[in-house]
Parts: C-alpha cells; structure tokens; sequence
C-alpha cells in the first residue's frame, strides 16, 4: 500500500518511531516524514521491537498500526508505550469500524490515520500531534517541579475534592499520617489523618470551611507513631483559571516553632519591664539566692550587679538605699526564706 503523494509544507520537526508491520507501508512513511524534515529513530514491525526502540531512542511521538502482529496488538502497544515511556501515539489502520475507532480513543491518542494515508493528511496529523505532544511534556515538566516543591517543603499538605476525598498530599504528610499518597487517594480526611480542634473535638471533613480560607492555632494531630502533636493550620479553598471551587487544601505545620517565638516574646517583655521599673528588683534562683538585678537595684545598693549575683538576699538588706521601701525588702527576703523551705521539706520526703 502506497501514500497518495500530495505536497508538504513547513512543520514542528520530531523524532518519530513507526510500529507497522507491512514493510511497503512503514518505508513510505518514512522517506515522507524525513523528506518533511523529522527524525524517524526506527521501523518495528511487533510490539517487542517498539518497546526496544523507546526505550533506547526516546521518541517524540508513535505512529502505531492498529492491527500489528505479535503478542500485542497496536492499541495494547499504544498503551504500553504511553504508560511506561509517555510517548504519544497517532493509529494508523486500514479499519474505521466503531469498535475499533472506540478502542483507539480509550488510549488517548492524538490522532487517526486511516489507509491509503495521504502525504498532506499524514503531515497535517503528525504537526499537530506533535504540538500537543510537547505541550503536555511541558504541563508534565511544570507538574512535577511543583510536586518536587511541594515535596520539599516542612508544612503537610493534602488537597481533596468538594466532595472530600482525597487527591493529593506531599511527602510530609504522608510522613505524618504514616500513610501513601497512592493508600490515601479517593479516602475522606477522617479516614487518613486524627485531627482534632482547639475544644479537643475530633474533625473528619472540610465541609465546614467551604466559604474561604481560614487559620487555625493550636489543634492537635496523631501522628504515624502514634504521638500527640500541636499544629497550626490554614484551609483555603482551591479555584480554577476561571475562579471556580475545584477543592480544599489544608496546611499542617508543627505549632512548635510559633510556641517558642511566642515564649522569646513574652520573655522578652517582662525583661524590658524588669529591667526598666524604677523600683529595686531581683531575682532570686532555687536556692535563694540572687540571679538577676536590675539597674534600680545596683544604683539602690551602690553595688555592681556582678558583686550582687549568688548572694543571698538577707545579706543585701543592709546595704540598700534608705529610698527602697522596707516592706519590701522584708517581702523579698520572707520569700527567699519559703522558697528555701519548702525545697528542703520537699528534699526530706523524697529522702
């Protein structure tokens, strides 16, 4: 069978592998592929040939003959060779039943070539395969630096359905629930991740975050080891290009880093305060003795704060500024005396 010769124009060039088994054929569709400018990486006539020549030619695109010989035939080819290599296909058959042509559109393919295959019509199909073909490479290529971003990030995420069910969570998230991505797709929230909110009340859905984003401090999650761990969380809804609600995505991150900054803060404020007041004031450790003073205090004692640091308070008392309230002296000093009682009483009953 030969092509019907018609002229060809100027087209995306591509490597091209052709899987035909009528020799006659498959040598036309070569010498007008290559005349046309394309790279045609090899002929093979089964599907154990093509599987070869992808993997070892990494083709753009498939010209595959429907009904090839062998132990497969082109459309189980074509499906092999889409699923293991992500190579496109265009069919080639000298058959336009309907079960065939249904077949054929079950495996996605990107075009449909019917014998006799004319010169243009064979162009044509192949110029616009392949600018669909690199297109998704390239929706491929983005999608995966986006899974490889989302991937490396320390917060856990998990993206479901308006209905719920799971489609997507990163690799921290799987870390925490103990579970795969592949295990936890189609599965509601409940049913992957123990959560529960700030009133300790357990939550299975997103159902009630559905009008907008939302952020939420201090809930708790059980982890694969079977832990109990504080967490932040943030539910925004996910919209399409035309602003239309596809979904829920949830944000986990661990609540203890904001703990902590919370805690420098506050820590840092009563310091400020400490520091500061006009009134004399220490600290006093354990043992009763003095860890800390402020200015008020050196200035009230005449003394440096690190002549005044590990004595004890009694022995300061005399030494103040008559401008230091007495009362409170002696409340300073009762305390580091009760202090220092109750560790020892404490120290005896545990003796």
């Amino acid at each position: 069978m030969r092509l019907c010769r018609g002229r060809g124009g100027g087209m995306k060039q591509g490597k091209i592998l052709i899987v035909e088994d009528e020799p006659v054929v498959a040598i036309d569709l070569r010498q007008v592929l290559e005349q046309a400018g394309h790279n045609v990486v090899g002929i093979a006539e089964s599907a154990d040939e093509a599987l070869v020549a992808a993997e070892g030619q990494s083709p753009d695109l498939a010209l595959v003959d429907v009904s090839i010989e062998g132990t497969m035939d082109g459309i189980q080819t074509a499906k092999v060779l889409r699923q293991w290599f992500n190579i496109p296909v265009v069919f080639v058959t000298a058959f336009s039943d309907q079960d065939t042509v249904l077949r054929a559109a079950s495996q996605m393919a990107l075009g449909y070539l019917t014998k006799p295959i004319r010169e243009r019509e064979l162009l044509a199909t192949v110029q616009v395969a392949l600018h669909k073909a690199h297109a998704e490479a390239r929706e491929r290529a983005v999608r995966s630096e986006m899974i490889a971003a989302l991937d490396a990030t320390r917060d856990g995420l998990i993206l479901t359905s308006l209905e719920g069910d799971i489609r997507y969570m990163n690799a921290a998230m799987e870390s925490r629930t103990g579970k795969t991505l592949s295990e936890a797709l189609g599965k509601t929230l409940g049913e992957v991740l123990s959560l529960r909110d700030e009133t300790d009340r357990e939550v299975r859905t997103l159902a009630g975050f559905g009008d907008g984003a939302a952020e939420l401090f201090g809930w708790r999650i059980k982890t694969a080891n079977g832990g109990d761990v504080r967490v932040d969380l943030s539910v925004s809804v996910a919209e399409d290009a035309d602003g239309r609600a596809r979904g829920m995505v949830l944000s986990l991150r661990d609540a203890a880093a904001r703990m902590r900054q919370h805690a420098r803060e506050d820590l840092q404020v009563e310091r400020s305060a400490f520091d500061g007041s006009s009134m004399a004031m220490a600290l006093l450790d354990q043992r009763g003795r003095i860890a800390r003073v402020n200015k008020a205090m050196t200035d009230a004692s005449g003394e440096r704060a690190e002549d005044l640091i590990g004595r004890p308070l009694n022995r300061l008392a005399t030494k103040l500024d008559a401008r230091v309230p007495k009362d409170l002296v002696d409340k300073m000093v009762r305390d580091a005396g009760n202090t220092q009682s109750s560790q020892g009483e404490q120290a005896r009953t545990t003796q």
